[in-house]
């Protein structure tokens, strides 16, 4: 991936419209006017939990950005940051920022989308008592509103990366006045400036969005109508997506975007930093243990995982893709799968702790059939090594997110995705955001501390150099796939807008529209 992709700019400034990103395959003939009216329907894998804004960078973004758009994006194309809720964003010296906002913008219920409304909601993300994900993103910033249209947010230290922030874990921003009035039903029934409003949501079926008259680009949405459908198997998303019951599939699927692009569908690409993985528990009485860890990482086998359930992918010896500019191999790669030394190693912990044999527990996703076939390759490679077992739990998502985020599961089939390279600190720095494993590496930290603090690229990359080689020789999270964002749309589908989440692709639909 470029490294203009990966790295923050220390200011976001106005610019015009936003890219796609990454289109290939049959993009349709018809008008190259936008058309103003008609229903689009995606389908994604898993439901989300909630779509209150504390909540929606990690666990509801493609639910949440149609009611509350973000106070930024980035532009996949243009490799920038462009404004969309906030007009800007500035910092000479990464410590001091400040937020300007558009005028005249206000929330579906009349509420002025303005600087006390954006603290309100910061301020929130900051409460415990929300149990926010992004709580973490937020401790080191302290802000305060100058006037209606200006927020200073200023980081303890220099943080050139913090526009990220702005694009997820802090760019989306709810009605006060609504938040107030509803308490923690809010979650279920939001309320945004975005480009729709959200009419009904039946959990693990569909949600039904309508266009927001109010919204503060005019002529935009061109949709009159976007539903999110939850559809968890790959092929049954692909079905309908190829009968005509959706429009807009989500997907990880190398293997799908080769079919559905021969078969005419277009296809849009989005690279993605990170994969799904083995994510094994440092704090866990048992795997806290460096040797039973590196046994369980001696098992394992990548390219047999994708020839049965990823046929075409390589198989992965790094956390990051084998031509990134990051990758120093001398610095690290994944251990190597290796029976005797495996078994070896475990009969040393054996003995040490005077057991005779050992049970290891994998969570594990209910109901997706790729990553149950995964758990269960996992289980038997595992379980090749004499004197150790392995138990698969399979729950649903928001019970695994649950039982990974509290650190009460041995061994997790989880995912550390993203666009851009900064989510690496949410994941493996000792105080991440999203750091479920527990992993707490001093090098590491430092060097994820320099990839914020400093303005310069050649620094910067050889940070991400030493990160990548640190947590591929600890393998907290042992991914057996490169991963790429796919959306597959008919060409009827035009202007969609890729964005990188932490589960995949997410896409803008302001400006997306039909052309049948």
């Amino acid at each position: 991936m470029p490294r203009a992709l990966l790295m923050a700019v220390a200011s976001v400034v106005v610019a015009a419209g936003c890219g796609g990103g990454g289109g290939s395959g049959n993009e349709g003939a018809g008008s190259t006017t936008p058309v103003r009216g008609g229903e689009l329907v995606m389908a994604v894998n898993v439901e989300g939990q909630t779509m209150d804004p504390v909540w929606c960078a990690t666990h509801a973004f493609d639910r949440c950005l149609p009611v509350f758009g973000t106070l930024l994006r980035f532009d996949t194309e243009d490799e920038e940051f462009v404004p969309a809720m906030a007009s800007s964003f500035e910092s000479e010296d990464g410590i001091t920022w400040t937020l300007k906002l558009r005028e005249g913008v206000q929330f579906s219920d009349g509420t002025p989308f303005d600087a006390d409304a954006v603290v309100f909601n910061w301020d929130r993300v900051k409460d415990p008592a929300n149990l926010s994900p992004s709580a973490r993103i937020a401790a080191p910033l302290t802000w305060r509103v100058i006037d209606p249209l200006t927020v200073e947010l200023v980081s303890a230290e220099p943080n050139f990366q913090l526009p990220w922030a702005l694009a997820q874990g802090l760019g989306m921003i709810g009605s006060p006045t609504a938040i107030a009035q509803l308490g923690a039903d809010f979650g279920n029934a939001p309320v945004g400036a975005g480009p729709f409003l959200l009419d009904a949501w039946t959990r693990n079926s569909e949600a039904r969005f309508s266009a927001n008259p109010d919204y503060w680009d005019e002529g935009a949405p061109y949709l009159d109508t976007f539903v999110l459908k939850v559809i968890g198997q790959d092929d049954q998303r692909l079905n309908a997506l190829r009968t005509g019951e959706i429009d807009i599939n989500w997907s990880l699927l190398s293997k799908d975007a080769r079919t559905v692009e021969a078969e005419g569908f277009t296809v849009h690409a989005l690279p993605l930093v990170g994969g799904t993985g083995l994510n094994l528990n440092f704090e866990d009485p048992d795997l806290k243990d460096p040797q039973l860890r590196l046994a369980v990482l001696k098992t394992f086998d990548s390219a047999q995982i994708n020839s049965a359930v990823y046929p075409g992918d390589e198989p992965v010896d790094a956390f990051l893709f084998p031509d990134s500019e990051y990758r120093d191999d001398t610095l690290g790669t994944f251990p190597e799968k290796n029976l005797p030394e495996a078994q070896a190693l475990l009969d040393e912990y054996l003995a040490k702790t005077g057991k005779s044999d050992l049970t290891l527990r994998l969570s594990t996703f209910a109901g997706l059939p790729a990553l149950e076939q995964v758990a269960q390759l996992i289980q038997s490679q595992v379980q090749q090594l004499d004197g150790v077992r392995v138990e698969i739990e399979s729950m649903d998502y928001a019970t695994l997110q649950g039982v990974l985020r509290s650190g009460k599961f041995q061994m997790g089939i989880a995912a550390t995705l993203s666009q851009h390279m900064d989510a690496i600190y949410d994941t493996f720095h000792s105080d991440g955001t999203n750091n479920i494993t527990g992993y707490s590496n001093p090098k590491v930290d430092e060097a994820l501390e320099v990839s914020r603090a400093s303005k310069d690229p050649e620094v910067v990359a050889e940070a991400y150099k030493v990160i990548n080689g640190e947590i591929s020789n600890d393998a907290p999270l042992r991914n057996w796939r490169y991963q790429t964002g796919y959306i597959f749309t008919p060409g009827y589908v035009k202007g969609l807008v890729l964005t990188g989440t932490l589960s995949g692709a997410g896409v803008y639909l302001d400006r997306a529209w039909v052309d049948k």
